[in-house]
């Protein structure tokens, strides 16, 4: 199992402060989906969602 890393709660940080995993990934020269991974490890690793997922963000 994966844990918490510095770069996932990095990137859960950058995503709470724009509001938008796209905004998240382009203020921190990662994709998307790549910010979208990283969330995802974290929330496994909380056992929780941490973000309200919606069709426009």
């Amino acid at each position: 199992m994966t844990g918490v890393t510095l770069v996932g709660l990095r990137v859960v940080r950058e995503v709470a402060a724009t509001g938008s995993f796209s905004e998240a990934a382009a203020s921190l020269g990662y994709t998307q989906s790549a910010v979208s991974r990283q969330v995802k490890v974290v929330e496994s690793a909380l056992g929780a969602n941490l973000f309200e997922r919606g069709a426009r963000g």
